[in-house]
């Protein structure tokens, strides 16, 4: 890893490796530059070191992720790993083929030494505007690849140079470069007792997650899990000294009765909000003398289940006007479980009874954002606009999860209703 002077290094050691390399070569003297190629030809003998372009190394630019916890603090120093493009160009006495020697001692030099030693490293950190680089110290060496260019892709480059004649080229990569952070990382924290041990352990496996009335025998269903519902997780190698279910980033005890090699039956927390949740099987393994509970070592895959409200009252109806276009109100809906503030929550309204030859309008209304923290986390208050006075299905969505509707024996909705006729 290496500071902000990293890039500027590089550019500056490889301005060194091709000046030392026309030697003894080249009889006469050539100015080399770390610039772009000039608007005008030289008159004597150069070599231009122009850096093009910068882009992230693909294969090292997440080699340092994660660098920062889940509430923020940095666990690694960030670095970028780059990539830095290279376009040397030679000028000379053409009838002399000038160039095209200066270029021969260009490739040879970077096929014999492709990468930046150390020392020349050293050598250009000696320069007044770069000192502080530290990239001598880094542990990763700098290559120097020679790259391909069509003659599109070597036409737009040159093009991007406004005002400036070809001149005979040719282009090399720099891998990689890592141009480093400034904040420091938290210190690891020490270590009082080590109690890594290796015990043989199959792991629990979830396949299925249903649910069935709580405290009842009756056999799982598919579908949403409302509040009066326990889930029954399915899979295998469940069993286990201390087994603990994680519900929706919560940790829920599963007592022995509830525990089978096959099958979990756990309690879902009356709190949980409505929503998409993920359930996993962790085991605690007892080590050292310690309790199993201070050790959940291992845990299952995650499956997920929908969290389903209910609306458990008449739906209020305040500030109503009734005009040309509909109905405009705000509609109070009380649920039975909380709604977090950040929760999305829409009010979903059906016509209950259309009348025949036209199809029943549906309407889908979101909640605005409530003030933090809600006031009353049960209640949501939904402004409708343009509806039809007539009677609605209601259902209140939350995060994707729409609220139970009450079904008769002959299989159709019949509520819970909201009465906008008068």
């Amino acid at each position: 890893m290496s500071n902000h002077l990293a890039i500027a290094t590089v550019s500056e050691a490889l301005r060194l490796l091709i000046s030392r390399a026309l030697s003894p070569d080249i009889p006469f003297a050539v100015e080399v530059g770390t610039r772009k190629p000039p608007t005008e030809p030289p008159a004597d003998p150069a070599i231009t070191v122009f850096l093009y372009q910068v882009t992230p190394n693909a294969s090292l630019r997440n080699r340092d992720a994660p660098t920062r916890a889940t509430d923020g603090t940095v666990l690694t120093r960030p670095a970028a790993a780059l990539d830095l493009h290279y376009l040397i160009s030679c000028y000379g006495e053409e009838s002399q083929l000038v160039g095209q020697r200066l270029l021969g001692c260009v490739v040879r030099a970077l096929t014999e030494q492709p990468v930046l030693s150390r020392q020349l490293i050293e050598e250009a950190a000696d320069q007044p505007y770069l000192t502080g680089t530290d990239l001598a110290a880094a542990p990763q060496r700098v290559r120097f690849t020679p790259t391909t260019m069509d003659v599109d892709e070597m036409s737009k480059l040159w093009s991007t140079l406004l005002q400036t004649p070809y001149a005979l080229s040719v282009s090399y990569q720099a891998t990689a470069v890592f141009v480093e952070g400034k904040t420091d990382p938290v210190a690891g924290k020490p270590v009082l007792r080590r109690t890594v041990r290796a015990v043989p352990s199959r792991g629990p496996v979830v396949e299925r997650v249903r649910s069935r009335p709580a405290g009842s025998r009756g056999a799982p269903e598919e579908g949403p899990v409302t509040k009066d519902r326990e889930l029954v997780v399915h899979g295998s190698g469940l069993r286990a000294d201390l087994v603990v279910a994680r519900l929706g980033g919560r940790r829920v005890p599963v007592g022995p009765a509830g525990v089978r090699d096959d099958r979990l039956v756990v309690a879902v927390p009356e709190d949980l909000p409505p929503g998409v949740h993920r359930v996993q099987v962790l085991h605690g393994l007892a080590l050292d003398g310690r309790p199993a509970a201070e050790h959940l070592a291992v845990e299952s895959n995650a499956q997920t289940f929908a969290r389903q409200p209910r609306i458990v009252a008449p739906v209020g109806t305040a500030d109503r006007d009734d005009g040309p276009a509909g109905v405009s109100a705000r509609l109070d809906v009380r649920l039975d479980l909380p709604v977090l503030d950040d929760q999305q929550v829409l009010l979903l309204l059906d016509e209950l009874d259309p009348p025949a030859g036209r199809p029943g309008a549906s309407h889908q209304f979101r909640a605005p954002a409530p003030p933090r923290p809600r006031p009353d986390p049960f209640e949501v208050r939904v402004p409708v606009v343009g509806v039809r006075p007539t009677a609605y299905l209601a259902r209140v969505q939350v995060d994707g999860v729409p609220s139970e509707l009450t079904v008769s024996a002959d299989g159709s909705f019949t509520g819970p209703v909201v009465d906008l006729t008068h």
